[in-house]
């Protein structure tokens, strides 16, 4: 009969405590060196986005109580 894994098992387990160091170590780096960047420009582009409709809103804001004052 063969062994059964069970949770204790995984956790004295040596090997799979490094397999499981390796994973983590392998996705951190694809996730901190290719993907990291992209969602910072991400990020970046819809500040501007938002820092141009403020813009646009005080400008309608503006010309309003202009439209409104006369």
């Amino acid at each position: 009969m063969p062994e059964q894994e069970t949770f204790w098992t995984l956790l004295t387990n040596l090997p799979h405590w490094e397999f499981e160091v390796f994973l983590i170590v392998i996705f951190d780096l694809i996730i901190g060196v290719l993907i990291w960047p992209r969602l910072i420009r991400f990020f970046k582009h819809h500040e501007e986005d938002d820092k141009k409709i403020e813009e646009l809103e005080e400008k309608v804001r503006k010309l309003s109580d202009f439209v409104n004052y006369k």
